[in-house]
């Protein structure tokens, strides 16, 4: 092995095939579907959905070996090396829509540094339609051919990044995080925020999020919906079908009964989320993955924050005005820096403030999903943070219109 290169931290599982296949999920935009080539063996990270509940049971497949750790250029090494005219493969360490904007404003970087370089992103997953978002970079969003992986000059594991380890449970901003490790300058921002203010404007609303400690609460929606509608705005609330939380959320929203009221309980893909933010002239976001697809088009608009610092989050981007739960209790304060709701090590669910422990007693993350928990911490029995957001809703509107100018 180089000197410069080790073992990758993520573990890959290689496979063959007898027959010719294809594979691409759902939630992806089908241009990005991928084929197989005829090469004897195929790379997918082991723990990808492809590896989890497709190869296992496709009788054609032979799985050959679950401990595949392939040869990558090690972290520091990443700011001197030389990679113009050279192809780069940069393995994704997960698919959370948040870190991969971050990755893929990254990548922006990267490519204008070195603008002779080939690059290609493999292990995408559900995040792909970001990365597609980005001229001239391949991407194998579940799979690379063992004869396409031989034609990279070099293999970066993104899992090495400063601050991985954590990024589950403490926000961490990967394109700053990823900028300074490989020594490269962020792209410049436009740094005028101009909300395209005009009657009839296209207004979207996405108040959800992956965690109940994120999402923002019904009342605070159902108030806001309204009170764009009523000043003429055409308002748009986009939920998140692929959450179990859904249904239960759309009943506590309630029916509206206004022409400037749309509901949308989600998108097919991510690449359809993307081109719905990209279309809005102005958003209203949750702590979520669209919160950070708005960085890609410096969509203007607001971002409503809760366990999570909006300065770690949004970093450099100030297309979105912020506002920032301002709960204070006897054993946390916004932002406390959660992602993740916790667990107790007898099993209890949830935060600092609903559970009234400290944080040293929360250590562990949930092993076990509680649907019925969730639907309650969404609708009826909010974490202490973001309840405040409902005593904040007069003081919210204000900020808005001025925001608006109405």
């Amino acid at each position: 092995m180089p000197e410069k290169h080790h073992p990758s931290r993520k573990k890959f599982t290689r496979f063959s095939s007898k027959l010719p296949f294809q594979f691409g999920l759902p939630n992806v935009s089908p241009g990005l579907t991928q084929a197989s080539d005829g090469s004897p063996t195929y790379l997918t990270r082991t723990t990808s959905l492809l590896r989890r509940q497709i190869l296992a049971n496709a009788a054609s497949v032979k799985i050959i070996s679950d401990d595949i750790f392939p040869d990558v250029l090690k972290r520091n090494a990443w700011n001197d090396t030389a990679f113009d005219n050279k192809r780069i493969l940069f393995l994704i360490p997960d698919d959370a829509i948040g870190d991969c904007v971050g990755m893929a404003l990254f990548l922006r970087a990267f490519c204008t540094k070195y603008p002779l370089a080939k690059i290609a992103v493999l292990n995408s997953g559900s995040a792909s339609d970001i990365f597609a978002t980005l001229p001239d970079i391949k991407v194998f969003q579940l799979f690379i051919s063992s004869k396409r992986l031989r034609t990279f000059d070099y293999l970066i594991d993104l899992s090495e990044m400063a601050g991985w380890k954590d990024i589950a449970t403490m926000p961490v901003n990967p394109e700053a995080a990823l900028c300074e490790t490989f020594g490269i300058d962020p792209i410049p921002l436009n740094s005028q925020r101009q909300p395209k203010l005009a009657p009839g404007m296209k207004i979207g609303i996405l108040p959800m999020a992956s965690s109940p400690l994120r999402t923002l609460p019904p009342s605070l929606v159902r108030k806001l919906a309204k009170t764009l509608a009523a000043s003429g705005y055409k308002t748009t609330l986009i939920l998140n079908a692929y959450q179990g939380v859904m249904k239960k959320y759309k009943d506590a929203l309630g029916p509206f009964d206004d022409q400037n009221i749309k509901i949308i309980d989600g998108f097919k893909t991510i690449g359809d989320l993307v081109s719905f933010i990209e279309n809005q002239d102005y958003v209203i976001v949750a702590d979520s993955g669209p919160a950070h697809i708005t960085k890609l088009f410096q969509t203007p608009g607001i971002g409503i924050y809760t366990s999570a610092s909006a300065s770690t989050l949004q970093g450099r981007h100030q297309n979105l005005l912020t506002w920032q739960s301002t709960y204070k209790g006897d054993f946390c304060e916004a932002p406390c820096g959660l992602a993740k709701l916790r667990a107790t090590a007898d099993g209890k669910i949830g935060c600092m403030g609903s559970l009234g422990l400290s944080a040293d007693k929360l250590s562990n993350l949930p092993q076990t999903h509680d649907k019925a928990l969730a639907e309650r911490l969404v609708t009826e029995a909010p974490v202490p943070c973001v309840a405040e957001l409902t005593q904040q809703t007069p003081d919210f509107l204000t900020y808005l219109a001025h925001d608006l100018g109405i």
